[in-house]
């Protein structure tokens, strides 16, 4: 289960400071090393359906708008995922669509951006997201453009998008907005 305070907590505590938190983040200068698969052109634009209720995800989905984006078939099926938003509760809902539906229990690829949850340069649980991260404290994206991944071995951080392999679960999370896991992950090859 991911806990957004937990993982601050986890990376502070583990002797990072604000300093090395936004260092794991790109930067503009990294941002344009990247090629051009890995841009947004192409790429299906972000539900701002919760952003409008939160300020806080309006100021992250505003600092995410000139960030590439990752392109991936995946992305674009789960996109069209209907989420919603009670503000009275702050709990997530997602109405899969019936190709995500049927994804459910099979083996996918996903192209995404690594935010680390185990607070680790070699991590094992992270979340893979469509956007690059730009903060601690909320998903990279809506709960249709971020999976949670539990991967079979350590991989190294980078800030670069990655290609991942494992079973797509469909997951209830309404509280944190994750509704999709990748579980027994690796790198994909090739």
């Amino acid at each position: 289960m991911i806990d957004r305070r937990g993982l601050v907590l986890t990376l502070l505590g583990a002797g990072g400071t604000a300093a090395a938190l936004a260092s794991l983040f790109i930067s503009p200068r990294q941002a344009l090393s990247l090629t051009k698969q890995d841009l947004s052109a192409g790429c299906s634009a972000a539900n701002p359906q919760a952003a409008q209720l939160d300020p806080e995800l309006r100021a992250e989905r505003r600092a995410q708008a000139g960030l590439p984006r990752a392109c991936d078939p995946l992305w674009d099926m789960m996109h069209r995922c209907h989420v919603g938003y009670d503000a009275k509760t702050g709990n997530y809902t997602l109405t899969p669509t019936p190709e995500i539906a049927a994804l459910d229990g099979t083996t996918v690829r996903a192209r995404g951006f690594v935010l680390p949850l185990d607070g680790s340069d070699h991590t094992k649980h992270f979340l893979l997201g469509i956007n690059t991260p730009v903060c601690f404290y909320h998903p990279p994206g809506e709960p249709n453009e971020v999976m949670e991944v539990l991967s079979n071995q350590p991989i190294a951080w980078n800030d670069r998008p990655m290609t991942m392999e494992g079973r797509f679960a469909k997951i209830n999370n309404g509280e944190l907005g994750v509704f999709f896991r990748l579980e027994h992950a690796s790198p994909a090859l090739g």
